[in-house]
């Protein structure tokens, strides 16, 4: 199969130079045809091309897509072959949070009532059914998100991440909606690990069902080749590596909630798979929307890679 797209980005079928047989596609970082196209490169011009070779050399299908340092000096320092202008947009988008819209696409907004129950709890009862941390200097739930830190500020009534040893207002709807939803929900001690079930498996399996499903494309398109990338990722984000399918990782966003991806790698034959899975306990725990919110977290997170 022809891989037309190259390291770069740059999509050749579109191009009516590949079309008249003057310039093939430079490929995948990864493929043959990049390793060709890089040795033509070398007898025809004495170097390759620098964005080719380091997506090569650090084993990278496609910069755009797979490295956490798009866009690095190779693009900026050059005007091939994308502008300032693009470069800029994609630095600014790349910082930005999760989009803060629903299944349907309306923008998310967390009601104040979800913070009037919380405040409302006892927070040591609920420090202790999540066996989650009371920071000393604020009284305040604090717990680990993924790889950060963050604390449930119900006085300034927000949420704050720890950055550079500084508390800092984060605005992600998506985790606020789930976080209120967990705390505010969670009544007991649940036991894990007597059952491990997927979406389709919840007693709320209808509500994962057309634009309410958990989206899985982009993990596929990003992974589904690349399982040395994933097991990486999951890594920085501080996931376990798990011995299921060809690789798996176990994410905890939150205490005593974890989120297990499960990847079996594409073939000649069959395309790769991937499953999302919880243990039981979760819908004790969480509304369906919110464990919608929570993997949608979960795999945004996933697909900035070690840039997260």
């Amino acid at each position: 199969m022809t891989m037309a797209t190259g390291a770069c980005g740059i999509n050749c079928d579109v191009c009516q130079l590949n079309l008249l047989g003057q310039c093939a596609s430079c490929g995948p970082g990864r493929s043959d045809l990049a390793g060709r196209k890089s040795d033509a490169q070398k007898r025809m011009f004495g170097h390759p091309c620098a964005i080719l070779e380091c997506a090569r050399l650090n084993h990278i299908d496609y910069c755009p897509r797979d490295c956490a340092l798009f866009p690095c000096d190779n693009f900026t320092g050059s005007d091939y072959p994308y502008g300032r202008g693009f470069l800029d947009m994609q630095r600014r988008r790349r910082d930005q949070g999760p989009p803060a819209v629903d299944p349907s696409g309306r923008p998310i907004e967390v009601d104040a009532s979800r913070w009037d129950a919380l405040v409302a709890r006892d927070m040591g009862r609920v420090a202790n059914f999540t066996l989650t941390t009371i920071d000393t200097a604020s009284g305040c739930l604090r717990f680990r998100f993924l790889n950060r830190d963050i604390l449930v500020d119900t006085g300034r009534r927000c949420l704050m991440e720890k950055r550079d040893e500084v508390w800092q207002m984060r605005m992600i709807p998506l985790l606020e909606l789930a976080v209120l939803d967990y705390f505010s929900r969670v009544d007991q001690l649940h036991p894990l690990g007597r059952e491990m079930v997927g979406a389709e498996d919840l007693a709320d399996a209808a509500y994962f069902s057309g634009r309410n499903r958990l989206r899985k494309a982009a993990l596929l398109a990003r992974y589904g080749e690349d399982l040395s990338g994933f097991i990486t990722t999951g890594r920085h984000l501080g996931g376990q590596i798990e011995q299921m399918g060809d690789a798996a990782i176990r994410l905890d966003p939150f205490p005593r909630i974890p989120v297990h991806y499960v990847l079996w790698q594409g073939d000649g034959e069959f395309p790769p798979r991937l499953s999302i899975l919880f243990d039981r306990s979760i819908e004790s725990v969480l509304s369906s929307p919110a464990i919608w919110c929570l993997v949608t977290l979960c795999s945004f997170y996933l697909l900035k890679g070690t840039a997260a």
